[in-house]
């Protein structure tokens, strides 16, 4: 992995594959690691949105954002677009999760309506990974300040 972050690590987990753990405790809005790799014109299921029509590409540089996994109840978020936050204080071993709500604004064809499905296991489970168009409004609201600028701006 070509990422020098020691506040990190990456497991296997039980039904997601692998994942972003944290090496050490983070308080809430504490940076975690920076989502970096090529700018790509076309999105896939790993691509970060950046701009309209213009995505950061992890997966060539073998980047944490490649995996980093969705739960409706994320303990991390984003800033401005590519900083990987605590939304919420992370224990020493806990898997850093967070919405793809904070980072999508609306999906397209990059992602099949089966991948859609979410399997995070949450008591808040949506039943699908959301997308920042399809948010009510609380959620957002609960989100504020850790969310990408792209969804904020576009």
């Amino acid at each position: 992995m070509t990422d020098s972050n020691k506040n990190v690590y990456i497991k296997e987990t039980k039904n997601k594959g692998k994942s972003v753990f944290a090496n050490k405790p983070f308080k809430k809005g504490e940076f975690i690691f920076l989502i970096v790799g090529p700018i790509v014109s076309k999105g896939t299921i790993y691509t970060i949105p950046i701009t309209k029509g213009l995505w950061i590409d992890p997966v060539p540089v073998n980047n944490l954002g490649k995996y980093i996994n969705h739960s409706c109840e994320p303990n991390a978020g984003i800033k401005q677009r590519t900083m990987v936050v605590a939304f919420n204080n992370i224990r020493k071993d806990e898997e850093i999760i967070i919405d793809y709500a904070m980072i999508v604004y609306k999906y397209g064809n990059e992602v099949t309506k089966k991948r859609l499905i979410c399997k995070c296991g949450s008591k808040n489970c949506r039943g699908e990974l959301g997308s920042w168009s399809n948010l009510p409004k609380e959620i957002k609201e609960k989100y504020k300040g850790f969310v990408s600028e792209y969804i904020l701006y576009r």
